[in-house]
């Protein structure tokens, strides 16, 4: 008989805490349950629309410098280069900062940015030597957000709203070429050729 109870004992306390156990797991399923739900949509609760969002899978818009709506005002124009790719050392005919202060060349200049055709769709590009040029326009003692142009590549130009493109076909380097007294300017020029000898103009 005693042999008996402590069986019988020690089955009631396997039973308790297996009691316990449940209730433990009780406890966590219900706090599993209270973790608050995902927002409509799969996106997650704490998440703002902006962060959500996805860009437009058009091209891009850049901030218009408003250089467009102020050509007839234009005086001065400041054509700065970068190269992003010195190793290439590449020989230019013209230095890389070049001041235009006569209006009308100016003027030309800025029309022939803004009849440049926008971007669009996808493009297959030649190679890009990572040069590019920063035109500055400026209407009396008041600079505009500077245009950027590439020379090659696609050669994209930002900073007149949409992004354009100065293609081979239109006249921006050359009326370009002409303001900072480059002779038989062309898209060339702007891209440099391989330089072959000391002193040239990075």
């Amino acid at each position: 008989m005693l042999v008996r109870q402590r069986t019988t004992d020690h089955t009631r306390t396997r039973h308790a805490l297996a009691g316990v156990a449940v209730l433990a797991a009780t406890a966590a399923v219900a706090a599993c349950g209270s973790t608050q739900a995902p927002a409509a949509g799969g996106g997650s609760p704490h998440q703002s629309p902006s962060q959500s969002a996805r860009p437009f899978s058009g091209a891009t818009l850049q901030a218009s410098s408003g250089v467009c709506s102020s050509v007839p005002k234009l005086t001065a124009l400041t054509v700065r280069r970068e190269n992003s790719l010195p190793q290439n050392h590449l020989k230019f005919v013209f230095p890389a900062t070049e001041v235009v202060d006569t209006p009308a060349q100016v003027q030309t200049v800025a029309k022939s940015l803004c009849a440049l055709p926008q971007q669009s769709g996808t493009m297959t590009c030649p190679m890009n030597n990572g040069v590019t040029y920063q035109l500055t326009f400026a209407e009396g003692g008041n600079r505009f957000t500077p245009v950027t142009a590439e020379a090659s590549g696609c050669s994209v130009v930002k900073g007149l709203g949409q992004t354009r493109r100065a293609e081979p076909a239109t006249s921006l380097w050359q009326d370009l070429g002409l303001a900072i007294g480059i002779p038989h300017p062309g898209q060339n020029s702007f891209s440099g050729s391989q330089a072959t000898s000391q002193g040239a103009n990075s």
